[in-house]
């Protein structure tokens, strides 16, 4: 899910000699409404950057691929491009994250391009390397290759020159997407660094989100086209592994954790925006808890203003995601357990379903606002310039400074949780965020130990960390409730409704003093022959 694409082309673009090589590209891709286009075209801000006179082309591509799609499967994408009377042959073949300093979020992309006769109407597996020729007819196995998707796209291009000396290819990018009768409209813009740093796109990037509402292009156009192939709809993502070594160096971690945060939050928008999966709402809102926690765990040794800025804008989002979550939650585990269910609970179901439809619309609005791609943007700008500072006396690696901050986090929630049989509602509530932030943590740096002692640990603070979560859960059902149940009836069945779970409740919490009590006697993993 990046947001900056890198491409790494592996032949001669067309009009180039087949010995020559193209250098890396690295682009930003930008999506909005046709008539946002048109007003960023229009831009003074935009006319001062422009150099020369535009050129326009009308590009028409057609997508070749088996009829169960094997090769977009595989991270291939074979392509005939005609633009006037040629015809360009390109097969990309995805190859995984990249960890350079473009944004921290960059995917390479290997690129071969063969100019092929006038007139070609089909791919020539001839003019490409024996290697990917022979990948291909491996993954067809005898299918045929076919004409699968059809993008015609009209494109405007302007050469932009910073103040800084960067120079960047801006195309305003409108037309359609086509498979099998579906069509997906384009109105995108794309900024290719030319030369310089690849922070002047976010630079350029911010500007014309303060002219035009933006949203952050995640996918490629064949990407977009064979979704519409395959009619897929967007799913909730969850985590991926946070990956160190340990031998890293303390602001390579920082940098490789902050990226994880962002693009696990990034990867879950379109199922909360286009499908309204709760799951993905959660998933968006778990992102940014693990974004707040990893600048507060780092911030002893590397940050700065401008992380605490962005921590802060976390936590806005957050809170502004919350209330959608928060009935989520009240509908699908409050009020569906409670029996009986009789007129008064679906009479108080209705008006929790009305309320959270109308802090989902709130959340989307919030998800497509300038602020929100703001936000993304400054994230990612941010991590291309590495905009931070490591404090003199901070370890130098990554590990080190790990095993200081599982520390520092396990002994907060120790202070407070050697008390645990008499703590009031507040401080169980302090208590557990405490231990997510620990889990936070955990998940951070994880990898730098060994699996065997990490995993029994792990599973302690999960099973604690649920239990926790479900008497939380109680909690902001008594905030619901006080709201929902305006009437004396209402107020009746809201009493019902508390007292059902009160009595799981209480049941539940000494569950969890017996799964703290056996967590704290497991030894930090940590302080173990790996530390």
């Amino acid at each position: 899910m990046p947001l900056f694409r890198v491409r790494v082309s592996l032949g001669p673009p067309f009009g180039l000699e087949p010995e020559k090589m193209s250098d890396r590209e690295i682009e930003l891709k930008l999506v909005c409404e046709p008539a946002e286009l048109e007003r960023i075209k229009r831009a003074p801000a935009l006319q001062r950057l422009k150099q020369g006179r535009a050129s326009g082309k009308h590009p028409r591509s057609v997508y070749f691929d088996t009829e169960n799609l094997t090769l977009g499967d595989n991270g291939l994408a074979l392509r005939l491009r005609r633009t006037g009377g040629a015809c360009v042959q390109t097969l990309k073949t995805e190859t995984g994250a990249s960890g350079d300093r473009t944004g921290a979020l960059a995917r390479d992309t290997g690129e071969h391009e063969t100019r092929l006769p006038r007139g070609s109407s089909v791919p020539d597996l001839n003019r490409l390397p024996a290697n990917l020729k022979k990948r291909i007819q491996k993954l067809a196995n005898g299918h045929a290759l076919g004409p699968r998707l059809e993008s015609d796209i009209r494109r405007t291009i302007h050469n932009l020159a910073t103040p800084q000396g960067d120079r960047i290819e801006l195309a305003f990018d409108r037309g359609a997407l086509r498979a099998e009768g579906r069509d997906a409209p384009v109105s995108e813009i794309e900024l290719e660094l030319k030369e310089g740093t690849p922070s002047s796109l976010y630079r350029v990037a911010l500007d014309l989100n303060e002219i035009a509402e933006l949203h952050i292009g995640y996918k490629s156009k064949s990407e977009r086209g064979f979704a519409l192939l395959r009619a897929e709809k967007p799913e909730a993502v969850k985590a991926e592994p946070v990956l160190l070594d340990r031998e890293m160096p303390l602001a390579d971690a920082y940098a490789a954790v902050l990226r994880h945060c962002l693009v696990h939050l990034m990867a879950n928008e379109a199922a909360t925006r286009e499908a309204r999966l709760p799951e993905a709402l959660h998933q968006m809102r778990v992102a940014l808890r693990r974004a707040r926690s990893a600048f507060e765990i780092f911030r002893p040794a590397i940050g700065g203003d401008t992380a605490d800025r962005l921590a802060a804008e976390a936590k806005w989002l957050a809170n502004e995601l919350g209330p959608a979550r928060d009935f989520d939650v009240f509908l699908s585990d409050i009020l569906a357990p409670v029996t009986p269910q009789d007129a008064a609970l679906a009479d108080l179901r209705m008006r929790a379903e009305a309320m959270r439809e109308e802090h989902w619309d709130r959340a989307i609005s919030v998800i497509g606002s300038r602020r929100y791609t703001r936000f993304l943007l400054e994230y990612g700008l941010f991590l291309a310039e590495r905009g931070w500072t490591v404090k003199s006396k901070a370890p130098a690696l990554a590990h080190d400074f790990a095993s200081a901050a599982l520390d520092k986090r396990l002994r907060k929630a120790a202070k407070i949780g050697r008390d645990i049989e008499t703590l009031d509602g507040e401080d169980r509530h302090e208590l557990r965020k405490r231990l997510k932030k620990l889990r936070y943590a955990l998940h951070f740096f994880s990898s730098l130990y060994d699996a065997r002692d990490v995993k029994p640990y792990l599973r302690h603070l999960s099973q604690m960390q649920d239990v926790f979560g479900g008497l939380n859960d109680v909690v902001t059902a008594h905030a619901i409730l006080d709201g929902l149940a305006a009437g004396t009836r209402q107020r009746s069945v809201a009493a019902r409704v508390v007292a059902w779970h009160e009595k799981r409740a209480e049941k539940d919490w000494k569950g969890a003093i017996r799964l703290w009590k056996r967590f704290r006697e497991t030894e930090p993993f940590w302080s173990l022959r790996n530390g």
